[in-house]
């Protein structure tokens, strides 16, 4: 399956594997899965959402003719529908979810005579249930797109501008729904002038909201920091340069840093512009990432957990229109600016997400198709690369991504909902055996168990294994023992005084590899690699490597030098008349053993294990009174 086995291809599994350098996973040229339709019942779709719940699994809201409705994937596979909401003529559809098994959607409907935001939360795949209130007050309009989030507690968050058509003039609201609970009384974070508010939250319950603040001269973007104990501070303002001239996009990290990204005008150029916000709630003065001499619209931004960010926009310049993207690494501003490859005509819209691992996602539409670009940045030098839609899609889509490295669109068109799925993950491998820490044999059975998500696996594993002997201090170099291996199972060959540890490596269909984590076992010195006089070396049939070590004189001593362990144990055989022996490192005495009980061979008895490497002599001592039987077998040195 495999033919480089270490080099500039190999990477490190991590720390929970024994660091077996197993090939990397192959680019995912090949990752889009098909297109399929969402079967949505029939009517006119007017906006459509998707989240990704997990691997592999997603969650697509859509409003038809008035209703609104939830499919549920799991594996890729969409199957489960909710009507989560009849015909009201719903409209801003909104759907959040945190990963943890919460997801919520919202829509804005007229209650009493004023669009009000409602909100239902999903208790199964086919079951949304709504809150018992609007999360918007009565007796206002919500005047834009309303935001959403939930953190990890499942705690919904929203944020909205309301107007009454008098006194109250885009008044800027937040709402909170606990889950179990009732809707809150809104919270007023700005009494006027405000627009665009767009949210962000973390599973800690700290979230942002940026908007636009009609000021006396300019417009200004404003910044609130809800702290995890659900204190919104009074705001901050970015200190743009000039007038803004876009709606924002916020997100925050689980570090509690936060970015913001949004565009200004000033002196006749347009400037796409960005400003990180601290865990304190400061926002940082604005800094520029491009100008434009046309126009720059439509940023979008998000953040994984360990605070890198990816950002992209709209700029039409010298008549030109392209999408923009640029990076950050955790608490810095973006680097330079770049153009999107394959951008289409007059594109909008851009949507940026970022993984949790080394997956980078930005998707845009334009002339009634849908272009997803996907970016892995194991490399520095990998480019965008995109899939395009078939024409005929309508005016929304939407895109996000899992922690697993998958991710989903979606967007419809006049026959309906249509979604694909990014099979950017490996298979979950598991050895199964080796399922003992050590063994008194010549051959070991390693067996393991695969699964994927969205694609089937390839029909072959690739077997790696390492093997540390009794005096050596670690592993040696991975070597790749069984390619393209057919079934789940084999056994391999084994020497004595050595420890082998395993990791199997498979590739699904859509090119994506996935690797085990270590299991180990150890083979015994035989006793004959055991020092001592006055024993008896004979052979026997039933005991390892067909020879033991006997005597019933006191004071009679094994000892091995130069064993570099982790973990020791004696093989020895028991039997009633059994005796009693010293394990000593050093000067040490690590344990006193009986071997008195029922009669049985290549008894392997725990000594000792150590958090670290200790080099050593390792002797063994008969103390029980002469006339008593002890057999020793060998000695189990791990590492």
């Amino acid at each position: 399956m495999r033919k480089q086995l270490l080099g500039a291809t190999a990477v490190l599994l991590g720390a929970a594997s024994i660091g077996l350098a197993v090939p990397a996973a192959p680019s995912h040229a090949s990752a889009w899965k098909t297109l399929d339709k969402i079967p949505f019942p029939a009517g006119i779709v007017q906006d459509v959402e998707v989240v990704s719940t997990g691997d592999g699994d997603a969650v697509a809201a859509a409003i038809i003719s008035g209703a609104v409705h939830a499919y549920t994937a799991t594996d890729g596979a969409w199957s489960d529908h909710a009507l989560v909401r009849v015909d009201v003529n719903a409209e801003q559809l909104v759907l959040a979810t945190d990963e943890a098994g919460d997801t919520a959607v919202g829509w804005l409907e007229m209650v009493n005579g004023d669009k009000r935001l409602k909100v239902a939360r999903q208790t199964s795949p086919t079951s949304w249930v709504a809150a018992a209130a609007p999360m918007t007050p009565a007796g206002a309009d919500v005047t834009a797109t309303p935001e959403l989030g939930i953190t990890g507690s499942g705690r919904v968050i929203v944020a909205a501008t309301i107007d009454d058509g008098a006194d109250i003039d885009q008044r800027l609201i937040v709402n909170e729904w606990a889950k179990g609970g009732q809707p809150d009384t809104p919270k007023v974070l700005s009494t006027t002038d405000a627009s665009n508010p767009t949210l962000d939250v973390n599973s800690k319950g700290e979230a942002l909201v940026a908007y636009n603040f009609t000021g006396l001269i300019n417009n200004v973007l404003t910044v609130h920091r809800r702290s995890a104990n659900g204190t919104w501070n009074i705001g901050d303002s970015t200190s743009n340069s000039g007038n803004i001239a876009s709606a924002p996009d916020v997100a925050i990290s689980e570090n509690g840093q936060g970015q913001v990204i949004y565009s200004v005008v000033s002196n006749n150029f347009y400037r796409v512009e960005t400003s990180r916000v601290l865990p304190t709630g400061e926002a940082l003065n604005a800094e520029l990432v491009e100008v434009s001499d046309d126009l720059t619209s439509e940023p979008s931004v998000d953040m994984n957990s360990s605070g890198s960010a990816l950002f992209a926009w709209i700029s039409k310049k010298d008549g030109v229109t392209s999408v923009r993207w640029a990076a950050a690494t955790n608490g810095a501003y973006p680097g330079a600016a770049a153009a999107l490859p394959g951008t289409l005509a007059d594109a909008e819209a851009p949507i940026a997400r970022v993984g949790e691992g080394t997956l980078r996602v930005i998707q845009h539409r334009g002339n009634g198709r849908i272009t997803t670009h996907q970016r892995n940045v194991t490399a520095a030098a990998t480019p965008f690369v995109g899939t395009t839609t078939p024409a005929g899609f309508g005016a929304d889509s939407e895109a996000d991504v899992d922690n697993h490295g998958n991710a989903v669109m979606a967007g419809f068109t006049a026959d309906g909902t249509f979604a694909r799925f990014f099979d950017g993950n490996g298979p979950d491998v598991t050895m199964i055996k080796p399922d003992k820490s050590a063994i008194a044999g010549t051959s070991v059975v390693a067996s393991w168990s695969a699964s994927d998500s969205l694609s089937p696996l390839q029909q072959t594993t690739d077997l790696y294994m390492t093997t540390a002997r009794w005096n050596q201090p670690g592993h040696g170099d991975p070597k790749l023992i069984r390619d393209n291996l057919i079934g789940t199972a084999t056994s391999q060959d084994v020497l004595a005084g050595a420890t082998y540890c395993f990791q199997a490596w498979i590739v699904d269909t859509a090119n994506n590899g996935g690797g085990s984590d270590k299991k180990c076992i150890s083979v015994p010195l035989d006793d004959t690699s055991l020092a001592g006089s006055g024993w008896s070396r004979s052979s026997k049939t039933d005991v390892f490597q067909n020879t033991w070590s006997t005597t019933s004189t006191k004071g009679r001593t094994l000892t091995r030098s130069g064993v570099q362990a982790k973990q020791l144990s004696l093989v020895a055989s028991k039997l009633p008349t059994g005796g009693t022996v010293r394990v000593s490192w050093g000067n040490t005495t690590l344990k006193t053993i009986s071997l008195k009980g029922t009669a049985a061979n290549k008894v392997i008895i725990p000594i000792v294990t150590w958090a670290g490497l200790h080099t050593g002599t390792v002797k063994i001592t008969v103390v029980s009174e002469s006339g008593k039987s002890v057999r020793i077998d060998g000695l189990v040195v791990a590492k």
